[in-house]
């Protein structure tokens, strides 16, 4: 019973997501096609650099967490702080996307 009301909601949760995904999508489509020269520099550099930032972001959370969860296995007090390093290294990959962002927004 529990089992078909999580999968229910799931389901509903999704349609809302894709749903307003697709409200935002109207507008892209109506807008103008920019010529593909001038496109495609900003759309490369945006991709390499949250690519990189998303990639080195992962690498540091498991560096970070395996060694965090291994030191709190033996001092459990240690687990606050090995999860707020853990949590910089997730940053990284905001910041990427931020700058991603940035570099498709000029």
């Amino acid at each position: 019973m529990l089992r078909s009301s999580v999968i229910g909601q799931l389901a509903f949760v999704s349609l809302l997501v894709l749903s307003l995904l697709m409200s935002f999508t109207t507008p892209v489509a109506a807008a103008e096609p920019q010529e593909v020269t001038e496109l495609f520099p900003k759309t490369l550099s945006a991709a390499i650099a949250f690519s990189f930032a998303v990639i080195s972001a992962g690498f540091g959370i498991a560096r970070a967490g395996s060694a965090g969860l291994a030191a709190a296995a033996e001092r459990p007090e240690i687990r606050t702080t090995a999860i707020i390093v853990a949590a910089f290294a997730e940053a990284l990959a905001i910041y990427g996307i931020v700058i991603a962002f940035f570099i498709l927004g000029t």
